[in-house]
Order: C-alpha cells, then structure tokens, then sequence
C-alpha cells in the first residue's frame, strides 16, 4: 500500500512538472509585436516633444540662455531613440522562420530584449524632455521684473 501510494504521488509530482510551458514563438512574437505598436505611438510623442525643443532652441538661442545646452543634450537623445527604433524595424523579421521552434523562439526572445530596449530609451528620454519642457515653459510664463510706479 505505502508503495503505491509513494508511486502515485511520484507520478502526480512528474506530471506537474512536465505541464510547465514555456510561451511558444507564436506567443513572442506577438507580444513583440504589441510592444512595436506601443512604442510607435510613443515615437510620436519623442517626435513632437523634437519639434518643441528645436522651436525653444531658437528662442533660447536668441536670448543666449545656458539651457541651451540642455536642449541640444535632449535633441540629440530624441534623435537617437528614434534612430534605435528605426533600426530595430529594419531589422526585425517579422516572417522568420527558424529550422525549429527553438530557434524561432530564440529569436523571438532576442527582438523581445531589443524592442524592451528601445521602449526604455523612448520612455526615459520623454520623461526628461517632458521635465525640461514643463520647466522652460513655466519659467517663459513668469515676469523677469515687475515695476510699480
């Protein structure tokens, strides 16, 4: 009795493990693809927080400000989140097809980790632009001088 009760158990224990699944490359890909569709959306907002800066840029420039600097730091930061994401797309297979599904799940897994890259660039650098945006603009709302007479 103690035998088979040892037995079935060892095969309730075998079956358990042998149930864990991993997510197919179908599953990866499509997860891939949802993060692209996001991080595209995003892309608008890294492009038009671009145009912002440029157009301060110019009034910065003109009034010789040192945040000029800063502005020219986070233009460049856009562009090349834009310029990652641009080369992801390029080179991102969306019709691979692997001799296995462990190769197609392989690289799945590593367009995963790059387009998870690429959406930490765009999120972190809009953060900041949006940061310097909100302050510029807050203090090109405030009076430098007021006089009363």
């Amino acid at each position: 009795m103690k035998l088979r009760n040892i037995l079935a158990f060892g095969l309730v224990v075998m079956t358990i493990a042998s149930c864990k699944t991993e997510p197919d490359s179908s599953a990866i890909r499509t997860e891939v693809l949802n993060i692209h569709d996001k991080v595209m959306i995003d892309g608008e907002k890294v492009i038009k927080n671009k145009m912002k800066l440029d157009t301060l840029l110019l009034a910065e420039k003109a009034k010789q400000s040192p945040d000029t600097t800063k502005i020219v730091d986070l233009i460049s930061r856009l562009n090349k989140a834009d310029e990652n994401m641009m080369d992801w797309m390029h080179f991102f297979k969306d019709d691979f097809k692997g001799k296995n599904e462990d190769e197609n799940l392989a690289y799945y897994k590593s367009q995963m980790i790059k387009i998870r890259a690429v959406e930490d660039g765009y999120i972190q650098v809009t953060k900041e632009s949006d940061s310097v945006l909100k302050i510029l603009k807050a203090s090109a709302k405030t009076p430098t001088s007021v006089h009363k007479n």
